[in-house]
Parts: C-alpha cells; sequence; structure tokens
C-alpha cells in the first residue's frame, strides 16, 4: 500500500470498530461520532500532505522492500541528506497542527522506527522477538498506520509495586501463555488518540521493577483486538463548537483514554518481550541509541508552538496598540529570544550530526534533549504572557452569533475594534485564538500535557544530570585552577559535546531517560 491518503485513513476507521466508551455511551462508528469528526479530519489532512506534490518529495521515500512511496517517518537516516529530510518531515507536520496534537502518526511511526533499529536487543530472549520488532515496523510502515500507546500504569497505589497491588491485574500483566501467543489482562493509560487510531503499542514506562516480571510485556496489537476496551476522559472541546469562536480546540481535541485488557490474546507475532521471568531485567537493558530522532519530532512539534506563541502575542500586542510599552517589548522579546535559542539547538543538533551505531546519522550533542526538559517552563511562561498581554480583553469578545445579528452588528463595530485599521471581526477572531490557547479547558489540558507527556519531568531532569559527561566540563575548573598547565587545551568532537555512550539501563523503552538506579518505590507523577 505504502503512503497512503486521508480518505484511505477514513475508510480504514470504519472498519476498526473498537471498543470505545464515551460519556458512558458505546461509540459504535468513530467516524460519525461528533466529538472525532474533527480531529479525524485533521489527521487525513496530514495523511493528504505527503501525496501533494508541494510536499511529496520531502514527505515520502521509496519503500526499501516494493519501491512504493513511504511516510519519512519511517526513514532511517544513513546520510546526513536523510537526516535533513527526516528533520523537514517532521516540521512540515507539526506545522500542520501549530504543534497542538503531540500524539499525531509521525511520533509512533518514529517509535516503532526505533523498535526496528534495537531489534537485536529484543532477541536477547529469542531470536524470533527481535524478528517481530522488524516485521512489526515494516509492516506499519508499507500499510502507514495510525498508532497510539499505552506506557503508564493507573494512579492507584503509587507506593506499591504492581505485584504488590491489591489485584494482581490492576495494572496490565501476563495472566498465561497458549500456542497463540500471551493472554494480557489489567489497565494501562494514557491512550491518546486511541479511538482513532489504528494499532496500540505496550511498553512499561520507566522500567520494571524486580518482582514484576509478569508486567514487563512489550507487544503491539490491533486497537480493535476483542476484549480490549477504551473509556475516554471527558472532552475538552465539548459540542457545539464552530471555528471562527474556537479555532484550535474545534479542529485538534486529542482524546485520552485508559484501556482495558479483559484476557486479551496477543499472537506470538505481535510480542517483543512476553512477560517470562527476566522480562523486567530484559526491558531495564534494553536502552536505546537512536533516541535523539524521537527527540528531533518531539522538538518539531515544540518550536512549531513556540512560533505560534510569539507570533500570536505579536499580533495581540499590536491590535490593540501596545506595543509601544517597554514593559510590552520587553516581553515579547523574551519570547523571541526563547524561540530563537529553541531554533539554534533544533537546526544545530542537525548540524552537529554524525552516523552512531550501525551507520544510523543521529542529531548531535544533548540539546534536543535539553530542549524537551526545560520546554514545560518556557511553555508556561509563554501562556503566562499572552493572557497578561490580552488582559481584560478576554472577557468582551463577542461571539460569531453576534457578529450575525444586525442588531447587534453596528455596536460591536464601533467599541470593539482594535486600534485604526483592526476591525471588530479581526481583534475579536485574534482574542479568541488567544483564549483558546490560554484560558479553555483545551489549553488547560494541553499545557499539562506539554509537563507531563514523557513523564515526571524532576525525575527526567536529575536523570540529564546524572547520565551527563561531566568530565569535559570538570576539567576547565581543573585548568582555571592552574592543575594542567601545559597541557594542551581539549578539542571536542563537535557531536559529543555533553554525549555519554550506552550503557544498560540508561534510556528506557519509551526514548526517554531513567535514573541510572531505580528506587523500589517509584514516584511516577504522570
Amino acid at each position: 500500500m505504502g503512503a497512503r491518503s486521508g480518505q484511505a485513513y477514513v475508510e480504514s476507521l470504519k472498519k476498526n470498530t473498537p471498543r470505545v466508551y464515551l460519556g458512558g455511551r458505546l461509540v459504535t462508528d468513530v467516524t460519525a461520532e461528533p466529538i472525532f469528526q474533527e480531529p479525524i479530519r485533521a489527521i487525513a489532512e496530514q495523511y493528504d500532505m505527503q501525496l501533494d506534490p508541494a510536499y511529496r518529495d520531502v514527505m515520502t521515500y521509496p519503500s526499501p522492500t516494493t519501491g512504493a512511496p513511504v511516510s519519512t517517518s519511517f526513514l532511517v537516516p544513513y546520510s546526513r541528506g536523510d537526516l535533513v529530510k527526516k528533520r523537514k518531515h517532521f516540521k512540515l507536520r507539526a506545522d500542520h497542527n501549530f504543534g497542538f496534537m503531540g500524539r499525531a502518526p509521525d511520533f509512533m511511526n518514529q517509535f516503532v522506527t526505533g523498535w526496528h533499529l534495537i531489534a537485536g536487543r529484543f532477541a536477547r530472549a529469542g531470536a524470533r522477538f527481535g524478528e517481530n520488532a522488524t516485521r512489526y515496523y515494516e509492516y506499519v510502515r508499507e500499510h502507514d498506520l495510525f498508532l497510539t500507546h499505552m506506557l503508564i500504569n493507573p494512579q492507584i497505589d503509587r507506593s506499591k509495586t504492581s505485584a504488590q497491588q491489591e489485584d494482581p491485574f490492576l495494572h496490565l500483566g501476563r495472566v498465561r501463555e497458549t500456542a497463540d501467543g500471551i493472554i494480557a489482562r489489567g489497565a494501562k493509560m494514557l491512550g491518546t488518540m486511541a479511538p482513532i487510531t489504528e494499532e496500540v503499542a505496550v511498553i512499561p514506562f520507566g522500567g520494571v521493577p524486580p518482582g514484576d516480571d509478569a508486567y514487563g510485556l512489550v507487544f503491539s496489537i490491533p486497537s480493535n483486538a476483542p476484549g480490549l476496551t477504551f473509556i475516554c476522559r471527558e472532552t475538552v472541546s465539548p459540542l457545539p463548537r464552530s471555528r471562527f469562536d474556537h479555532p484550535l480546540s474545534s479542529r485538534f481535541e486529542e482524546m485520552d483514554c485508559i484501556a482495558v485488557f479483559e484476557d486479551v490474546l496477543v499472537p506470538w507475532d505481535r510480542v517483543l518481550v512476553d512477560g517470562r521471568p527476566g522480562s523486567g531485567e530484559l526491558i531495564n537493558t534494553l536502552g536505546s541509541d537512536f533516541g535523539a530522532l524521537t527527540n528531533m519530532q518531539t522538538a518539531a512539534r515544540m518550536l512549531s508552538q513556540m512560533e505560534f506563541f510569539c507570533g500570536l502575542a505579536m499580533r495581540v500586542a499590536d491590535a490593540i496598540g501596545i506595543t509601544g510599552f517597554l514593559h510590552v517589548q520587553e516581553k515579547l522579546g523574551e519570547m523571541l529570544s526563547h524561540m530563537e535559542v529553541a531554533r539554534a539547538v533544533f537546526y544545530g543538533a542537525e548540524a552537529m550530526g554524525y552516523p552512531g551505531p550501525g551507520g544510523v546519522w543521529l542529531p548531535g550533542g544533548q540539546g534536543l534533549r535539553a530542549f524537551h526538559l526545560q520546554t514545560g517552563k518556557i511553555y508556561s511562561r509563554f501562556v503566562e504572557i499572552v493572557q497578561t498581554l490580552a488582559a481584560g480583553g478576554f472577557f468582551y469578545a463577542p461571539t460569531e452569533a453576534d457578529l450575525a445579528s444586525p442588531e447587534v452588528r453596528p455596536m460591536i463595530d464601533k467599541f470593539v475594534r482594535g486600534r485604526a485599521g483592526i476591525s471588530a471581526e479581526e481583534r475579536i477572531a485574534l482574542f479568541k485564538l488567544a483564549w483558546d490557547v490560554t484560558g479553555e479547558s483545551f489549553a488547560q489540558r494541553m499545557q499539562q500535557y506539554v509537563r507531563f507527556f514523557s513523564g515526571d519531568p524532576i525525575r527526567l531532569t536529575a536523570g540529564f544530570w546524572a547520565q551527563y559527561d561531566k568530565e569535559p566540563l570538570l576539567e576547565i575548573v581543573e585548568r582555571a585552577l592552574g592543575r594542567r598547565e601545559g597541557q594542551p587545551i581539549p578539542i571536542s568532537p563537535d557531536h559529543a559535546v555533553g554525549a555519554v555512550p550506552y550503557q544498560p539501563g540508561n534510556r528506557t523503552m519509551a526514548g526517554q531517560y531513567a535514573a541510572s538506579s531505580m528506587p523500589e518505590k517509584r514516584d511516577e507523577r504522570r
């Protein structure tokens, strides 16, 4: 099949029929459910982009097996040019939704590409598991499927491991194995976009503690697998929702779900780690030398959001004539400086790219990872600045229906306009957009998502310090103390600044970074 169209994606969803509960009722056709229709349209547009002559040279490449065009998100970069192409692809997709769809298809496409690249490590438990990793990557690539993942155990009692819970199957675990596969029971969160995806990948996030081998499962299944149920949270974009009044939340709602597995059969050809004794240790030492490629996709999304917020803040300030005030200029300059640092990191990592294990080209340095760790704070600050600039202007923005009223419209045109040259309709639309991304429930969900989508930021930031190659920095202090006199100043390889080689336990299956040692009781804040 190769790279498919948006219509092909929608037709696949109609046939898929996962078991989805929304507001207490069973959804029989996700494509007909109003809550899902606009997000489906947004994803379909991304699929159509890759077939558009304006984008297809960047967004597709020839399949290694069929020669047909497939999504560049699956590309294994074996040259700097490949790395550049991947970066362009990720940024195009993120720019389509201004960075507000964190779990669009390209994220999980890179995720399963990472599985393929560490297939040899899955094979430690048996050759077939490594073969499964590569076979699944090729299957998703050739069918251009949309995936979600389930990483986190439900927040029931975080002071206990999975095996210590009052019910052994509150967390997703292995019940038994059969000739056909393994039987899985329990729950996982958070399945972002799960109702409108076609496949589910399951991975334990942050490692597996001693005694929890039965919960050390890595596998994939169709989202309509028998026994699998998705329970949706309350929507942050209740209907009806006009595009004018809610310009982003009306289109980019990413539904989050808990997944309940009721003795789900996972066929052997979909299993990568099977929950047998020793599975926890295997998962904890899998690691990934290729997490920087996932970081590139994540950084593209975050940079798109920063560019959007900078443009939005400047437009809001200009619309109401406050750009002449020094404190406003200082805030806008603050935003722009953060954005330009992010751009330098994003493109600089590519410029420092180098051939890593197996000749796979990777972004250089630790900048993408550092950027990732800072974005929660930066994002919150951008929201705060836009709220400060808009101030009370949020609270007298009439609706689209008011603008259509012949009785009300003349008053709106006179009293709700902006500075000279900014009509009331233009000013209202701008402030609606600003409220959508800073004040609405859609905005609150996004802010929480940016802070926690990859786990506990405290744990991740501490892990960054723990794993950082500190010696070059300590050597600088030694030279300043005069203890290295007569020795040449070392020249570091461009790609290796702050880098650490792969060590077991450094990097988790999710492409995230766990602490080098795992306490018995973990603070899993997500």
